[in-house]
């Protein structure tokens, strides 16, 4: 009985694996992603819009759809969430809702789509830049010598935004100039020295042989409304989660986290055989690190693993194979990966290698915060004792690491070399390196040279 049970289903499971494939891809086919867009442009967004578009390609959205109710924002948010938008594989299913509002920056954000649909009595336009206070206080004029240059490059990337998805240039120019005004088919429809605003009604009007909307495709009651409209099956919306401001904040930080993490680590490899003091806040600074790329929408947890993986293997080398160095050359390239990747902004379905100029930044920063950890860890060893950035940590007293000692003495590790550490010469306790490789505690010790400082010694096996 059971063999022709499971010979039928052997038969069957293809054809139900099949039918299961081909249902998601249906259901994928006609789901439509939202992505709120409400309240200042700012970096703050960025990071939701970022997660969004990720999300919306991870689960094979057919169409993305911004939901616009915003009164503009910073300049540099709104090129960098334009560029984001743009990474939506199907460019032809991008949409832009205007409900209420989406004033200058927000104009912007609404031509980097191909479809703009509005609500009733929504607006669009006002895209003059101002100038804003420091810390967002008034609004002050351009000065006039400035103004210019900067309408020229709003107008430029106006047009060229427009242009690239299909909306008439001219519209969104008189939204950034005064002096553009709009004269469509002969009829002048916004004189000089006015910017452009336009309603749901005024944006829909058709003009042209054929005729075409000005701007707006449609006036639609709700999200749920243009869902229908545009073929859709499934409304999916992106809920901010809070967490976008503190990874602001975080990213921010960043640079910081990751320079300080690296310091600290070095500084645990310094200071005893144990996990101290020191190596605990790597740790913490490392996870807020890969936490505020997280929230930021750069990356999802492998970075994180690839990260952990590594400092495995190294652990596992100071504390089970010292010496062996693959494990740590090995770990110290995971590392490395782990704090690259989580800085690039990768997409799902994008190809493994996103090229030299999205990887510029990112080792950029990861050579400075190096090379500020090497500094500030250079500049503290002129004036922290050697083998004790911190007291107590293996029971050591500084006093005893200054005896003087000559090259040929023998003694015994004290602590793990890795490859620096103490060792013991009689009475004397000296802080001594190795040429490189790791040496556990308890291993007999020669001195091989004295440089000033430097005391250099090689293993002769463990004490007996």
């Amino acid at each position: 009985m059971w063999s022709r049970v499971r010979s039928r289903l052997s038969w069957k499971l293809p054809w139900i694996v099949a039918g299961l494939l081909q249902a998601t891809s249906a259901f994928a086919d006609h789901l439509v992603y939202v992505i709120p867009v409400h309240g200042e442009i700012d970096p703050a967004l960025i990071y939701l819009v970022r997660r969004g578009v990720k999300e919306a390609v991870a689960q094979g959205a057919s169409a993305l759809v911004l939901d616009l109710d915003t009164p503009g924002g910073r300049a540099d948010a709104m090129e960098e969430a334009i560029r984001i938008v743009e990474h939506f594989p199907n460019q032809e299913a991008t949409y832009a809702y205007v409900n209420p509002k989406a004033l200058s920056a927000g104009a912007f954000l609404a031509a980097a789509t191909r479809h703009i649909y509005m609500a009733p009595g929504s607006v669009i336009g006002a895209a003059t830049p101002i100038l804003v206070a420091p810390g967002g206080g008034s609004v002050q004029p351009l000065p006039e010598s400035y103004e210019k240059k900067i309408l020229s490059a709003y107008q430029a990337l106006v047009r060229a935004t427009a242009q690239r998805h299909g909306h008439p240039p001219a519209v969104f120019e008189a939204m950034v100039d005064r002096e553009s005004g709009l004269v469509i088919d002969g009829a002048t429809l916004l004189p000089k020295g006015k910017v452009l605003t336009l309603t749901d009604v005024e944006a829909g009007h058709r003009f042209g042989n054929p005729p075409r909307p000005l701007l707006s495709e449609g006036t639609v009651a709700d999200l749920q409304s243009l869902v229908g409209t545009i073929g859709g099956k499934q409304l999916r919306e992106l809920r901010p989660t809070g967490f976008e401001r503190l990874g602001r904040g975080l990213m921010a930080a960043g640079p910081l986290l990751l320079g300080l993490g690296l310091l600290l680590g070095y500084w645990e490899l310094k200071t005893g055989a144990s996990f101290g003091l020191f190596g605990a806040g790597a740790l913490l600074c490392f996870l807020l690190y890969f936490f505020g790329h997280y929230l930021a929408g750069l990356s999802g947890w492998e970075p994180l693993f690839l990260f952990l993986v590594g400092v495995g293997l190294i652990v596992l080398e100071l504390l089970f194979l010292p010496g062996l160095l693959l494990p740590t050359m090995v770990g110290s390239i995971l590392v490395l990966l782990g704090l690259l990747y989580a800085m690039v902004d990768r997409y799902p379905k994008e190809a493994l290698w996103i090229g030299a100029e999205a990887l510029a930044r990112p080792l950029l920063l990861l050579l400075l915060a190096i090379m500020g950890a090497v500094a500030i860890g250079a500049i503290a060893a002129r004036f922290l004792p050697a083998r004790r950035l911190g007291m107590g940590l293996d029971g050591i007293s500084a006093e005893k690491i200054v005896s003087p000692v000559h090259p040929g003495e023998e003694g015994v590790a004290i602590t793990v070399l890795r490859p620096s550490g103490a060792g013991r010469f009689g009475e004397k306790v000296v802080d001594v390196v190795t040429p490189g490789a790791f040496v556990p505690a308890g291993s007999r010790l020669r001195i091989v040279s004295v440089e000033g400082a430097r005391v250099v010694v090689e293993a002769l096996g463990e004490e007996g």
